[in-house]
């Protein structure tokens, strides 16, 4: 297990004897049948997948509204590669790289995937802890990115203390640069960036060490006995992954998209490293026990920027923020 040999603190299912808390706390009565078989599932495999956390029409809905964005684009903040920050104006949006940045911040549609009654459930019973979802990514098409763990670019004050989810807005089909992952991968010991850092700073550790970092994931995984798999998801469904599971985007070798969104979750008790730079740090709450945050908006209530009524939304409604940080644009 990831807690048995790190020099960080894991969570409660990351610990030694997990496997056997679960069945303590099913005993009694603390945690339900469905619960205590998720949480198994992630002890021994580093994710669990919960199906139709989204119905149909919500997934439709949510797909929907992602592409009406351009219509008003002043509200949104955008990337691309090879590009830092920008609004998705068409050209933007149009291109096979772009992803909207913290998207559940404006759209209520977003919040209601993002805190799905099953995913909620489950966040709170592994984190023993409120909710904090930050970092909310949208995608058009898969991705590809390259085999990785989050938390060596996903940075809170315990890097092992934070999870992901991965919502199908479609059905996911072969070739689509679906989801790929090492399961049973979480369990491998850290690979540390210089001495005790499981982040990546390329001003102090360097493109060289990344490269080996990479390169040392697949032969790590193989040589424990890591099976890698894919994830063909129908529309609706949820994959939720422990911070240490080596995951990446696989090839795009069709024409197919995969319309998803992402969200990196922690325990209230846990900080996002960007609460330490950006003074207007705040933790919205959306339903109980449930908050977001942002690297990008501005959240505190007296901060409410604007309300657009552009967008078709369903209650309950939210002020539109204006976006709090924009990064130069390269030329």
């Amino acid at each position: 297990m990831p807690g048995s040999n790190t020099i960080f603190e894991p969570l409660w299912v990351d610990a030694p004897g997990a496997g056997d808390e679960i069945q303590r706390r099913l005993q009694s009565g603390a945690l339900c049948q469905e619960l205590a078989n998720q949480l198994h599932h992630l002890v021994r495999h580093g994710w669990v997948v919960i199906p139709a956390v989204l119905s149909e029409q919500e997934a439709d809905d949510l797909s929907l509204e992602i592409g009406r964005v351009v219509e008003h684009p002043e509200c949104f903040i955008a990337r691309r590669q090879r590009e830092a920050y920008a609004h998705p104006t068409s050209d933007i949006y149009s291109d096979p790289t772009m992803r909207l940045i913290d998207y559940h911040v404006n759209s209520p549609l977003a919040r209601q995937a993002v805190f799905a009654s099953p995913i909620k459930n489950f966040l709170k019973a592994a984190f023993e802890d409120e909710i904090n979802a930050f970092q909310c990514l949208t995608f058009h098409y898969g991705s590809q990115q390259a085999l990785h763990q989050d938390g060596a670019y996903v940075v809170v004050s315990k890097p092992l203390q934070f999870m992901a989810s991965w919502i199908a807005l479609e059905d996911v089909t072969e070739g689509s640069g679906e989801l790929t992952y090492y399961s049973g991968s979480h369990k491998l010991d850290d690979f540390l960036f210089g001495k005790n850092s499981k982040s990546w700073n390329p001003s102090v550790h360097g493109r060289e060490m990344h490269k080996h970092y990479l390169k040392t994931l697949q032969e790590r995984s193989e040589a424990a006995g890591c099976v890698r798999e894919t994830f063909l998801a129908r529309k609706g469904d949820a994959l939720i992954w422990a911070s240490d599971l080596i995951h990446g985007g696989g090839d795009i070798t069709t024409d197919a998209t995969r319309r998803s969104l992402v969200t990196h979750y922690c325990p209230a008790k846990v900080m996002p490293n960007f609460s330490t730079f950006t003074r207007y740090f705040y933790r919205e709450p959306v339903v109980e026990g449930c908050y977001i945050s942002s690297r990008h908006y501005d959240l505190r209530p007296d901060r409410r920027g604007f309300l657009s009524k552009w967008f078709r939304r369903r209650e309950p409604t939210i002020p539109f923020r204006k976006p709090a940080f924009m990064g130069k644009k390269r030329v």
